[in-house]
């Protein structure tokens, strides 16, 4: 019992304020101020005498506005926020003033972000091509038989293609290597023969491979020309070829091949052929998967070609974007539908059509470069508590959703923007970084959490009853402790109980009813936003009194508990009457009592006149009850009943001469605030009707009820037609009982015929009538003893 009870208390001494509905902040029952601003919009309140009231709870942890409300003053409330601080920041480089390779193409170079959770803030950056930027350009060529004019045409155009790139750029190097298929069936034949000569005999060709790094990247042309000149084309069996082992191997063996760090890295894959990719190798009997890793022997051939199998097509394209390849596709037309597809997948890549000797080759190389450095494409890589949103590009002539511009010249400069936030505090600072695809330049963003309050401690020297520390005006309790002081403790269980007895409504059982903190025996009430609560228990508030136009006790008084405590002057539940009568005597000349209120015919009620009934029931007219019911009733009965009905004792000459000042309407779905009502009763018809009049400024404005009340008469025509209606039924009701007791007894004697039918009974006789078929003639000369015929 008593662990319960001491749970009891654990969980309300955690209750706290809670202002307006479904505030966070003061819900989320924050104990200090790290604890609070690590919450979305949320404030706290530093000042030392803002919370110390000992019979209120109320939450330094707060919306913003709420605190200023509650009178904390402004220089003590914290509420930091996200910001976003540049470090370093040189300018862009313009086209040629820098020197090759280290012109700066990103502003700033380094940021400061510091981010509070649930406020995110935008980051702004710029980019602007630089001149002779660093470009290593390596060229991977299929070797297969089908290839060999296009060795061939390669051999002619190579110093031109080494020219025509170092027109882009002065800082360009070449490279070169070739591929074919992995060197085991069904890929190739493993007849010895076609091992040493896959290709006919009369036209013997080097040895199939994998793939072969020919060439590292150089500056020197004639070193691309000489390479390209010693290669010769060998042969495989089945279509696609080994493409995609060779890709991988010339993106991660990164000294092997001699890409550059700052340079843009440019992949030249020429083929006419499709491409095996992952699974295919368990043709060959090959089942473990391609790791992704580098294994060129020093004479640069791939000698892992037949015990891994072909990398898969997202795993190829995660290392190009991890080593910033772009990839040029330069295929026929027979596989360049592949390659399209092949590269959506990849963030910046060309596909371009070759010809079938490759002859373009150069043009083609030329325009895939110029369509990829007009291509700008922000990357943006960081851990995953850090969210990025709302990225938009504004590009040179539109903007548009997402971090990437086309078309963009050499010295345009192009902005990007997008935001950053977080959700709950980091535990440390972490980094996030922005790099344009295919160039070495980066932005580095340091992100540290606001979670923690820079206070002026101006009481150091509380001490929090020894069981808690002081921090940003309020102290933080040990565990175990609680209360605005950290001096009750919860572990006394004997203190708890007694506490518990003391801060129970004994009417509901609720401790502190559920509005407060019991704290020893005493309950600390929570003080929301507009409502005050208050009383032992935290039962009562001063919001719950009756209202005058939404107004807690008429803004007249104050609200206790349920009862409005009006000022002076004022009464009623929700203070609406007032209790001055000078409103209520009538100050006029023709007053009848100007001496009392309402001329002595009523009582002054809330500032107005509630007039007494006179003989007969009707009461005294009249805002001041000056005139008799009657009287003003009769007064009006001509001319209302005229200008309503046109009935009555005026004709309409003489009430449009007699009743120039009646503005009669028609009732709507109420009356108005009339002074008056009468009910008269039309001579014409003998209807009555209801109005409703009162004067302003000489002219008396009326409303009439729409509808008579008419006494009900019966109609003879109704009654003669209900008489021959009832003799017509009484008739037709006796001839249906005529006809079913007919039908009765006809089926009667029916049933009895064919019961009869069924059992004849028949007397022996012989019809008197009936004459037999023949006839017996004798002849009187015949005497032979015969008879004679019969006829």
């Amino acid at each position: 019992m008593k662990e319960y009870i001491l749970c009891c208390f654990l969980m309300c001494s955690l209750s706290l304020v809670v202002k307006g509905a479904n505030n966070a902040c003061t819900e989320s029952k924050a104990k200090s101020c790290g604890e609070c601003i690590a919450l979305p919009g949320c404030a706290w309140c530093q000042a030392a005498d803002y919370a110390d009231n000992p019979n209120v709870v109320i939450s330094r942890c707060d919306l913003p506005e709420n605190l200023l409300s509650e009178k904390c003053p402004p220089e003590a409330i914290s509420n930091p926020q996200s910001k976003s601080v540049p470090g370093q920041n040189n300018e862009l480089s313009n086209v040629g003033e820098s020197e090759v390779g280290k012109a700066t193409q990103m502003k700033p170079q380094t940021m400061d972000v510091y981010l509070r959770p649930g406020d995110p803030v935008n980051i702004n950056l710029a980019f602007k091509q630089a001149e002779d930027y660093p470009v290593d350009l390596y060229y991977l060529l299929d070797l297969s038989k089908s290839m060999e004019d296009d060795l061939e045409k390669l051999r002619k155009l190579g110093q031109q293609l080494g020219q025509k790139m170092q027109e882009i750029t002065r800082d360009f190097r070449l490279g070169f290597g070739s591929f074919i298929d992995k060197t085991v069936s069904p890929y190739i034949s493993t007849v010895p023969a076609r091992l040493r000569n896959p290709c006919d005999d009369l036209s013997p060709c080097q040895p199939t491979y994998s793939f072969h790094n020919d060439l590292p990247l150089t500056p020197k042309i004639e070193s691309f020309v000489t390479s390209v000149n010693n290669v010769t084309h060998s042969s495989n069996l089945d279509n696609p070829e080994g493409g995609l082992d060779a890709m991988m191997q010339a993106i991660v063996c990164q000294q092997s091949i001699k890409w550059r760090k700052d340079a843009t890295h440019l992949l030249v894959y020429s083929t006419d052929a499709s491409f095996h990719y992952a699974g295919d190798g368990k043709l060959g009997g090959i089942v473990f998967p391609n790791d992704g890793k580098c294994y060129l022997s020093n004479d640069g051939n791939y000698f892992k070609a037949n015990e891994m199998d072909y990398p898969s097509i997202g795993h190829l394209v995660k290392k190009i974007t991890d080593h910033n390849i772009q990839p040029i596709f330069a295929v026929t037309s027979t596989v360049i539908k592949t390659y399209k597809n092949l590269q959506k997948m990849i963030p910046k890549s060309v596909t371009g059509e070759l010809s079938g000797d490759s002859s373009n080759i150069i043009d083609l190389i030329q325009n895939a470069y110029n369509d990829l450095k007009g291509q700008v494409i922000l990357e943006v890589k960081g851990p995953k508590e850090i969210k990025v949103s709302e990225q938009m590009a504004h590009c040179q002539n539109s903007t548009m959703e997402g971090l990437k511009c086309d078309g963009v010249k050499l010295g345009d400069v192009v902005n990007f923007t997008f935001t950053l936030s977080v959700d709950t505090c980091l535990p440390e600072p972490v980094e996030l970084y922005v790099t344009p695809y295919g160039y070495n330049d980066r932005v580095n963003i340091t992100v540290t959490s606001l979670c923690d309050c820079q206070c002026n401690e101006t009481e150091a020297a509380h001490n929090c009853s020894g069981h808690g520390k002081y921090e940003c005006g309020a102290c933080v309790c040990d565990p175990g402790f609680t209360g605005i002081d950290c001096f009750c403790d919860q572990k006394d269980l004997k203190g708890v109980e007694s506490y518990l007895i003391n801060c129970t409504d004994p009417v509901t059982g609720v401790v502190c009813s559920d509005r407060g903190e019991c704290q020893c025996g005493q309950c600390l009430c929570m003080q929301e936003f507009e409502k005050k609560i208050d009383g032992k228990y935290c039962e009562c508030d001063n919001t719950t009194c009756d209202r005058v136009s939404g107004k807690i006790c008429n803004n007249l008084g104050t609200c206790n508990c349920g009862n409005c405590e009006c000022n002076d002057g004022w009464k009623g539940k929700a203070c609406e009457c007032t209790l001055d009568t000078s409103e209520c005597f009538d100050t006029s000349s023709d007053a009848i009592d100007s001496t009392q209120p309402c001329n002595g015919n009523g009582e002054c009620e809330c500032g107005v006149c509630s007039c007494f009934s006179g003989q007969g029931g009707a009461k005294f007219r009249g805002q001041y009850c000056q005139t008799k019911p009657i009287v003003i009733c009769d007064i009006h009965r001509d001319c209302i009943q005229c200008k309503a009905f046109h009935t009555g004792n005026y004709n309409d000459a003489e009430c449009e001469k007699n009743c120039q000042n009646y503005n009669v309407t028609i009732l709507g779905d109420e009356a108005s605030d009339y002074d008056q009502d009468c009910r008269f009763t039309d001579q014409t018809d003998d209807c009555s009707f209801q109005v409703y009049f009162s004067e302003k400024n000489g002219t008396i404005y009326v409303d009439v009820e729409p509808e008579k009340i008419c006494a009900a008469y019966a109609n003879p025509m109704y009654i003669i037609i209900g008489i021959i209606a009832a003799i017509v039924g009484i008739g037709l009701a006796i001839l249906l009982i005529w006809k079913l007791l007919t039908s009765i007894k006809d089926a009667r004697e029916f049933k009895n015929f064919q019961k009869e039918s069924q059992n004849p009974k028949w007397e022996g006789g012989e019809n008197p009538i009936f004459k037999k078929a023949t006839s017996t003639f004798r002849n009187p000369m015949y005497t032979g003893g015969k008879p004679s015929a019969n006829l």
